[in-house]
């Protein structure tokens, strides 16, 4: 008698999981993704996946008129993180990743919008590191150009 009660209380419970859990699932999808404004320009949150299934992503991004602002993500095929971008007035912080995660490169880097094209380049000081994530090369770029090279001795 108590290992019946027990089987139907446990059945309950997950019924009710898997009912919360396609609940939220629903949420997560009504958001209101992939928008544009009255002028026809990307607004507010944006993902596009890697295949019909939209498991797992491709890009994350946040748009203000047509341009990103605040964080966007990049992702590998694997889920692992690409890149990060961090809007900050009119630079951007950006960390590249390995497909492992583990971070490859860092620095600042500037977009230009014009009307006819978006340009895009390193400026300031990068940082590189080798495969375990160990910093081996520094180096400043101005306007997309490398300036000053100081490799790290190992």
């Amino acid at each position: 008698m108590v290992s019946i009660v027990f089987a139907m209380r446990l059945s309950l419970l997950i019924i009710f999981i898997l009912i919360e859990a396609l609940h939220l699932q629903a949420q997560f999808l009504s958001r209101k993704t992939n928008q544009f404004n009255n002028n026809g320009l990307k607004q507010g949150k944006w993902i596009s996946f890697w295949d019909e299934t939209c498991m797992i992503p491709r890009s994350i991004a946040v748009y203000k008129n047509g341009k990103e602002t605040g964080k966007c993500y990049e992702y590998y095929r694997n889920g692992e993180v690409r890149l990060k971008f961090r809007y900050q007035l009119n630079r951007i912080r950006v960390k590249y990743f390995s497909e492992e995660g583990i971070r490859q490169q860092k620095g600042w880097a500037i977009m230009e919008y014009t009307k006819d094209d978006t340009h895009y380049y390193w400026h300031g000081k990068w940082k590189f590191y080798d495969e375990h994530g160990k910093l081996i090369n520094i180096t400043f770029y101005l306007n997309g150009a490398p300036l000053e090279e100081n490799l790290n001795k190992q």
